[in-house]
C-alpha cells in the first residue's frame, strides 16, 4: 500500500509540474465499452483526457471518465408456484477512475503506415456505486428495497492505440485497445472490476501553454 501511494503522489507530482515545461496540450474524448470480471459483463466507458505534450514523443495527462455496466445479480435461491428459481436483483455499477497518464508517441511512422501509434500507462484510483433493487416477493424477506453502496481502490492501466489526422485537419480521429485493473472494496468486500477497454474518439490541439 504504501509502494502504491508513492507511485500516485509521484505521478501527479509529474502532472503538477508538467505545464511550466510543456509546449503544447491536447484533449482527447472517447467513447467505447469495457468488460468487468466480476459481473462478467460489458458495460458504457467513456473517457476525457487532457495532456501536456513534452515533446512529440513523450506526453503527461489526467484522465477521468464514467463507467456504467447493467446486469441482473442473483441474490438467492427460492420457489415460486412450486418451482424452484434463482432470486435477481436489476444491478447497475456506475465507476468514476481518476488516472495520471505517461504517452509514448511515435510520429516517425505516420510516413510508413499513416497513422501514429501511442502506448499509454496510466496510475490513479477509482470510485464506484452500485445500486440494486431487490424484487417484490410475497410472504419473503424481499420487499423491494433499494440499496446502495461505495467502492474505492487503485486503479492501473495499459492502452495502445493509434490515431489518423486527415491532411488539413486540426482533428485527429483515435482508436485505442488496452487493460485496466480495478479490484475496488467497501469494507471486506471487493468487485473486481478489471478488464478489457475498446474506445475511439477524437484528439485535436489546445495550442501553447
Amino acid at each position: 500500500m504504501k509502494l502504491t501511494r508513492t507511485t500516485i503522489v509521484f505521478f501527479l507530482v509529474l502532472l503538477c509540474t508538467a505545464p511550466a515545461f510543456a509546449v503544447e496540450r491536447d484533449i482527447q474524448g472517447k467513447l467505447g465499452t469495457g468488460y468487468a470480471y466480476d459481473p462478467s459483463k460489458f458495460g458504457l466507458d467513456f473517457s476525457l483526457q487532457y495532456n501536456w505534450v513534452l515533446d512529440p514523443y513523450f506526453a503527461l495527462g489526467a484522465e477521468s471518465g464514467f463507467y456504467w455496466i447493467y446486469w441482473s445479480r442473483k441474490i438467492a435461491s427460492g420457489e415460486t408456484v412450486g418451482i424452484s428459481s434463482d432470486i435477481k436483483a436489476d444491478t447497475n455499477a456506475y465507476m468514476i477512475p481518476v488516472i495520471a497518464n505517461a504517452q509514448l508517441r511515435l510520429p516517425n511512422l505516420i510516413k510508413k503506415i499513416y497513422v501514429m501509434p501511442y502506448v499509454t500507462v496510466g496510475l490513479g484510483y477509482s470510485f464506484m456505486m452500485i445500486h440494486y433493487s431487490e424484487p417484490d416477493i410475497a410472504a419473503s424477506e424481499y420487499d423491494g428495497e433499494s440499496v446502495t453502496k461505495f467502492f474505492k481502490g487503485f486503479t492501473w492501466q495499459l492502452i495502445a492505440g493509434a490515431g489518423y489526422q486527415p491532411e488539413g485537419s486540426n482533428v485527429e480521429f483515435i482508436g485505442e485497445l488496452g487493460y485496466r485493473h480495478a479490484a475496488l472494496k467497501t469494507g471486506t468486500t471487493e468487485i473486481d472490476m478489471s478488464g478489457l477497454v475498446i474506445r475511439l474518439g477524437v484528439k485535436y490541439p489546445l495550442g501553447n501553454k
